[in-house]
């Protein structure tokens, strides 16, 4: 089931719910104010790739090789 970040459009406190994704765009009440006014945020996904945790916005790092030096291809 995926965690999904909201803000409360009166406190603008930023809170995390635990739901199924059929549910995601259904009212989350604020644990802060206990307002029904929030909306689901685009939050940034990690990847986990050798051990270290990675922002999937991050540039590669395999020396512009698309495949970020995963691949045998010349650099």
């Amino acid at each position: 089931m995926p965690l999904y970040e909201y803000r409360c459009n009166d406190c603008r406190s930023v809170f995390e719910v635990l739901r199924p994704m059929a549910e995601r765009e259904l009212v989350a009440v604020c644990p802060s104010c206990e307002s029904r006014a929030s909306m689901p945020l685009i939050s940034r996904v990690a990847l986990n790739a050798g051990g270290s945790t990675e922002s999937s916005l991050a540039a590669p790092s395999g020396g512009g090789c698309a495949c970020g030096g995963a691949c045998s291809c010349a650099n």
